[in-house]
């Protein structure tokens, strides 16, 4: 059974029989629609122990000069780690972009030109299994004797030795110095223990049992590179019986709140605040939104989805936490005018354990170049942040008391961090009164159970 990710604009397959991960570029690709699939692909290639990696230009992907720079400070290096040795580049229309590959892997990746996928495969695969087989028998010590190791040595060690010994033919395409990469591989595959795992694996994946025809694993691969597809359609079946009803019942949301953070929330208190307010039917919605990813944290674009489909609905209060929204300030409305109508409408223990929250532009694109350094993109996405005015701006209301947020129905999702929530109104907001009232209705909540 082959894993395949597909999209509207690349499909990444990854070909059992050959061992070959297979990336299809089928037009004009930017972004996130360029990068999730090529990720996917390395991501192949690791855990297949994949030597060669076919590239096939079914079109001009016509890539802009920010994606060709990631692919040179992120893709590249990730497919180094993975193991990857050749680019079988597949190509009948005499592009460009090909050359351009070629010289930049350099000494990185051997680089082969091929008019098709049945190409590829007997121009890279022939010596590796020649190799492979060649070195079938060998044990763990030998091989380790073959580098010059000690039958101690840890994964570091070999790894150093594997890269000294293949850098002497790195890059070369006469047929001794290809020999001798594929054999240091085949003979390094072995050292390294990779040979058995992938032996491991294969042994129980025949043992499992199969349904509809496929191995569980291979169910569980269908599921793995498939699941977005699904959820989207589910999103979007829901989203439309959710529209029908909505028309049909003339139940329209008379307030709305957007959350949004790497949080779980319940959102039945601040439901209930709103209630207790004489709003008879109000919205709370929750975007996950992992920003910065400092803690590499595992990322899914539903958050951001999730943030636009409902930030673009015009809500009228934002309640964001200490991390995200530094990177939000375009989304917060000035409150000024409305934080003395707010400070008085809130509770003696609220007023004791809330702050304001200022921020300058300034400070924001500060913020964001420092968000585009820990993603790897380049230079270009970053602004001067001297061009921009420093006069602060007054965009939330914070309740620093962690516990307070915590009984609120409120847990942070990082790895080593708590959350606090701020509160802002949405800069699409324009009605002012409303806005106030509601912030004042769910921070007053938050101190219930404390003054209770």
């Amino acid at each position: 059974m082959n894993e395949v990710f597909d999209s509207e604009h690349i499909n990444v397959e990854y070909r059992k029989d050959d061992n070959i991960v297979l990336v299809v570029l089928k037009g004009k690709v930017t972004r996130d629609d360029f990068r999730t699939p090529m990720m996917h692909a390395a991501d192949m290639v690791l855990r297949h122990s994949c030597k060669v990696m076919a590239v096939e230009f079914a079109a001009d992907p016509e890539l802009n000069e920010k994606d060709i720079l990631w692919s040179k400070k992120v893709l590249f290096n990730n497919l180094k780690k993975s193991g990857l040795e050749t680019l079988a580049l597949i190509d009948n229309n005499d592009l460009k972009i090909i050359q351009g590959i070629r010289v930049f892997c350099g000494d990185k990746f051997r680089t082969v030109v091929c008019k098709d996928y049945e190409e590829a495969v007997s121009k890279t695969k022939g010596a590796s299994d020649e190799a492979a087989a060649k070195f079938a028998g060998m044990t763990r010590e030998e091989a380790l004797k073959y580098m010059g190791l000690d039958e101690n040595a840890d994964i570091k060690e070999i790894d150093d030795r594997f890269w000294q010994m293949s850098k002497k033919y790195r890059g070369k395409d006469d047929p001794e110095s290809l020999a001798m990469e594929d054999e240091i591989s085949a003979v390094y595959d072995v050292a390294s223990g990779r040979r058995e795992v992938r032996a491991q694996e294969e042994y129980v994946r025949l043992n499992e049992p199969k349904y509809f025809g496929r191995y569980k694993s291979d169910w569980q691969n269908i599921i793995h590179y498939n699941w977005k597809s699904w959820l989207l359609a589910a999103v979007v079946i829901i989203s439309g019986l959710a529209v029908i009803i909505s028309y049909l019942t003339s139940m329209k949301s008379d307030c709305s709140v957007l959350v949004f953070g790497h949080m779980y929330l319940d959102n039945s208190q601040m439901r209930e605040a709103l209630e207790a307010e004489g709003y008879h039917n109000p919205y709370v919605g929750l975007a996950d939104m992992v920003v910065p990813n400092d803690e590499n944290i595992a990322l899914d674009q539903t958050g951001n989805e999730t943030f636009n489909a409902q930030f673009y609905t015009n809500p009228d209060v934002l309640v964001s936490d200490e991390i995200t929204y530094l990177y939000y300030f375009n989304v917060f409305k000035d409150m000024a005018p409305i934080y003395d109508q707010i400070m008085a409408g809130l509770s003696d223990e609220a007023k004791a354990n809330v702050r304001p929250v200022y921020m300058s532009q300034r400070e924001y694109v500060r913020n964001m170049n420092d968000y585009y350094s820990i993603t790897g993109l380049d230079n270009d996405e970053m602004r001067n942040p001297a061009d921009y005015p420093d006069d602060k701006v007054l965009i939330g209301i914070e309740i620093t008391d962690r516990d307070i947020i915590t009984s609120y129905g409120v847990e942070a999702k990082w790895k080593s961090r708590q959350t606090t929530f701020v509160f802002g109104q949405c800069v699409n907001s324009t009605d002012d009164e409303k806005a106030a009232k509601m912030m004042i209705a769910l921070i007053n909540k938050a101190f219930e159970k404390k003054t209770a």
